[in-house]
This record gives C-alpha cells, structure tokens and sequence, in this order.
C-alpha cells in the first residue's frame, strides 16, 4: 500500500511480493437499540422510534478486509450473537485468514488489547506464514474496515429489533451485502487515502 509505510514501517510491498495478503482488521458491536439516522417524516410530525431498552443485549463482530496484489479484494467476516470476542478468540483468526485465503498474511490492526496480548504474540512467533503489523496509536482513518461498520450499520438503523436472534440476522445479511461486492471494499480501502502498490522489484 502507498502511503509511507502502512501501520508503523513495515512496507507492504513486500508482502504482495511474494505473493501475500495484506488484511485489515476491526471489531464492531451492535445493540439491540440500534443506531438513529436521519430519515423522512411528514411534514410537522418527528418520526419516533420506539426501542425496547436493552442496550446491553448486542452481537459481536470481526471483520478483515483482505488485499493481494493482482486479485480483487475479499471480505472475511465473524460474527457472534451473544457476548464479546476475547483476547483467546484472537490467536485463531489469523490461522481462520490463512486458511481461506491460502498464502502468507499479513494483519494490520489497532493497539487494543486483544492484539496485542501475549497470546497473540506467542501464536504469531511460531508461523512463518504471519506478520502483524500495529496501526499507529489514535489512526482510526488508517484503517478501511471503519469505513465498513460506517456502511454496515447504515442497514441496521431506525429499527427497534424484537430479539437479539433478529439483529444478527440483520447484521450478518449487511455484512454478506459488502462481501459480494468487492467494490466496495476498494472505496474502503481509497477512503483511507491508501492505494495498491506494485512489487518492490528485483535488482
């Protein structure tokens, strides 16, 4: 990717060199109150929407968006419907990455804790097939599944949902929406201000 060095130095180039893949990754939830946007009313009457109060009730999601020099882009997602993603759940999803996308990975993410934890890191220094590169601290923009959420939850708002079996119905259908069109995922990626770069050459 051509912006400087993606996520703190490590040139990806290098990467989709010798034929990997460069993905990136963020968590999201959703509630059950889901989020308001703006929306059509009549004239004089503000649309209400009634929602059922359990905002502790929510689904969980992962999500990578995935980029390979030559190849159109992929979207591999997880989603639970009750409960989070812990630090454990994390050591397996590079291996989830390396086994759908069949090739060295490379995963770029943020700081949390769950990246960075000593399972992580113990997984990661015995593959071969793995680099993890961290974002810069506070880089949010840096990070095109952001601009995924942004889209994903465009589909879930203004509704009240009746059970939390709804919502992830709701949720996964919008995340399938985005993994068949991979178009999407090159505006994500545009919306960073990142673009593709070619191999670094031979000398």
């Amino acid at each position: 990717m051509a912006h400087g060095n993606v996520a703190g130095g490590f040139p990806s180039a290098q990467v989709t060199a010798i034929g990997g893949w460069v993905c990136f990754e963020d968590g999201a939830g959703a509630w059950l109150n889901g989020p308001v946007r703006r929306t059509w009313g009549k004239a004089g009457q503000t649309p209400v929407l009634r929602l059922s109060g359990k905002r502790s009730d929510k689904t969980s999601m992962v999500a990578w968006i995935c980029f390979k020099e030559g190849v159109e882009p992929r979207m591999i997602y997880a989603a639970r419907p009750s409960g989070g993603y812990t630090k454990k759940d994390f050591p397996r999803f590079p291996a989830l990455l390396h086994r759908r996308l069949n090739g060295p990975v490379t995963v770029v993410w943020d700081n949390c804790s769950s990246h960075t934890g000593k399972h992580v890191k113990q997984y990661a220094q015995r593959q071969e097939w793995l680099t993890i590169v961290q974002l810069p601290s506070c880089a949010p923009e840096l990070n095109p599944v952001g601009l995924l959420w942004a889209h994903a939850k465009e589909k879930i708002a203004n509704r009240a949902f009746r059970s939390i079996d709804e919502l992830h119905r709701t949720a996964k259908s919008a995340l399938r929406y985005i993994q068949r069109h991979p178009e999407l995922l090159t505006a994500f990626l545009a919306g960073t201000g990142l673009e593709p770069a070619p191999p670094i050459s031979s000398p």
